[in-house]
């Protein structure tokens, strides 16, 4: 069975990164159907650089230029959403920063295929010792995703918390280690971290599930680094959600069950029962 795919991501100001994102994309040996670009509000060559794209590569290549003027990355999900089509049987996230293997969707789908239960994974970068998949570079099965959303949410924590629906649900999540992909931008220099912490607490994650992560990152130094893991977990103790918008909270139903399957996790590892 041939399963169909499609790739969509944001950028802004990736002249030095975006031929090389979308070279690495068109040329996979599994090719995506369409590839969307959302171009928001780009002040370097980065449009030029997709027009070319866009017209060699008609058929398949679509660009949305948005031409905001607000840098802000509360946007992405909002970026997203302006991006999603149903008629695949998959959809992949880029960035305009990864710069993917030729073989990786190919080999990515073959684990999707051979598990039908596994309906979002990912390859990793660096040193490939991550341990739940990744935002770019996401593979996420459709049949999944519009059974549980319209749309995604537009609240921080999004990318996680389709992870622990999935999870919930009693579906596989994996990332991949040995699927490479290159990720140019430091992970977190956006923002040091502080949207993992926040997003924790919207999420409602149970306080001993959150010292535990912070803890193990801030022994271990890996890609979050020490003050990294510090940053995560000061704001997600002093995090306090708004009433509504990108910085609220989700609703109490995933809240609770987030804190209940992680609660059962942390019952199993520390009293095996």
């Amino acid at each position: 069975m041939e399963y169909s795919y499609y790739v969509f991501f944001p950028v802004r100001d990736g002249e030095n990164t975006i031929e090389k994102v979308m070279n690495s994309l068109i040329n996979q040996t599994v090719k995506p159907l369409k590839i969307i670009v959302v171009d928001d509000g780009s002040t370097d060559k980065t449009s030029d650089i997709l027009s070319v794209f866009e017209k060699n590569y008609s058929e398949i290549v679509s660009v949305i230029h948005t031409g905001s003027k607000t840098r802000d990355f509360k946007r992405i999900p909002k970026l997203w959403n302006m991006c999603l089509q149903k008629e695949f049987d998959f959809h992949m996230i880029g960035a305009g920063d990864c710069i993917f293997d030729l073989t990786y969707a190919e080999r990515l789908l073959e684990e999707m295929k051979n598990n039908p239960k596994l309906v979002i994974c990912s390859g990793d970068f660096g040193e490939g010792k991550s341990k739940a998949p990744h935002g770019a570079g996401r593979f996420v099965r459709q049949s999944f995703f519009y059974v549980n959303y319209s749309e995604y949410p537009n609240i921080i924590g999004y990318e996680s918390e389709i992870l622990h629906k999935a999870l919930i649900q009693n579906y596989d999540i994996e990332i991949f280690n040995s699927i490479q992909f290159e990720h140019v931008d430091k992970l977190g220099h956006s923002h040091n971290f502080s949207e993992f912490g926040q997003g924790m607490k919207a999420l409602g994650y149970h306080p001993l599930y959150v010292f535990g992560r912070c803890f193990l990152e801030f022994i271990k130094n890996g890609d979050i680094g020490k003050r990294g893991a510090l940053n995560m977990f000061w704001e997600y103790v002093k995090f306090r959600p708004e009433k509504s918008g990108y910085y609220s909270q989700f609703p109490d139903d995933i809240r609770n069950n987030i804190r209940n399957y992680q609660w059962m996790k942390i019952k199993k590892k520390l009293f095996h029962f």
